[in-house]
């Protein structure tokens, strides 16, 4: 970073901290007025110019991916406030002085134009993955136990019946559908973390499970209109306008979908029959 800080000054990178000479005043270390960096040599290049250089990448680049960067522990690692007043009795002058170098990675050099295009690396071999064992009578056994992520998964389609034990079971399948999971995550888990086929008792259950999906759907919020008497339903269920905007419900009632009420109050009123 210090080579950084002296490449910027040499190029005439220079920048402004504060709107004006009289703003720096309100900038200080442990006192306004003994430690305000307003005093001639007191405010320098890296601590305002160089502490915001380092909040930069730190804080933007390096959380995008765009660059590599080496960071230890901010105590001490930084003395050019020290002549400050007050400087003697801080640690650190900020969380930022701890970022010793960066690096521009292939995303980094991509998105700043320098590669025509980016390749991302082979996703790196997972060394520590923990297999299970699903049984034929629904029971996923997890002997050496199971990783946060894989073990909230396995929370979500199954019940818990012991410490390294899940059960399948048709109820918990669908409790996992009806709170927006996919049967697809849990195919997908459980083939790559057993390595034996899953016993067809299973496959079943899996399969009979999907056949259910779709079977039941919601289209939507509906007014329920009623009628005063099951003639006046019948003529209204039987209009050209309005039986395309509701379907008949028992005797006096009709089923208006929310977003067909405004034609449907139209047509209505057009009959004679403005809706209460």
């Amino acid at each position: 970073m210090d080579d950084l800080f002296a490449a910027m000054r040499g190029s005439g990178l220079d920048f402004t901290i504060a709107r004006s000479d009289r703003a720096l005043w309100k900038l200080y270390l442990q006192d306004p007025q003994y430690g305000s960096l307003g005093y001639d040599g007191f405010h320098d290049w890296p601590l305002l110019q160089g502490r915001y250089t380092l909040a930069v990448p730190f804080e933007y680049a390096a959380t995008l991916g765009l660059i590599d960067i080496e960071y230890v522990p901010p105590v001490g690692a930084r003395e050019d406030y020290r002549d400050n007043w007050g400087g003697d009795d801080l640690d650190q002058l900020s969380r930022y002085d701890g970022l010793l170098a960066l690096r521009l990675n292939p995303l980094g050099a991509y998105a700043t134009g320098r590669t025509p295009a980016y390749i991302p690396a082979s996703a790196p071999v997972d060394t520590d993955r923990r297999g299970i064992k699903v049984l034929p009578n629904f029971d996923i056994v997890a002997l050496d136990g199971l990783r946060p992520a894989d073990a909230l998964l396995l929370d979500a389609f199954a019940d818990k019946t012991s410490d390294r034990v899940w059960t399948l079971s048709a109820g918990s399948l669908l409790s996992a559908l009806d709170t927006k999971h996919t049967l697809k995550e849990l195919r997908c888990y459980l083939a790559r973390a057993s390595s034996q086929p899953l016993p067809q008792t299973v496959v079943t259950l899996l399969d009979d499970t999907e056949r259910r999906l779709g079977k039941v759907r919601d289209t939507g919020p509906v007014h329920l209109i009623e009628c005063a008497d099951e003639a006046l339903a019948t003529l209204l269920a039987g209009d050209r306008r309005l039986r395309a905007l509701c379907t008949r419900l028992g005797e006096r009632q009709l089923a208006v979908p929310a977003e067909k009420l405004p034609a449907f109050r139209t047509a209505l009123l057009a009959q004679g029959y403005p809706l209460a």
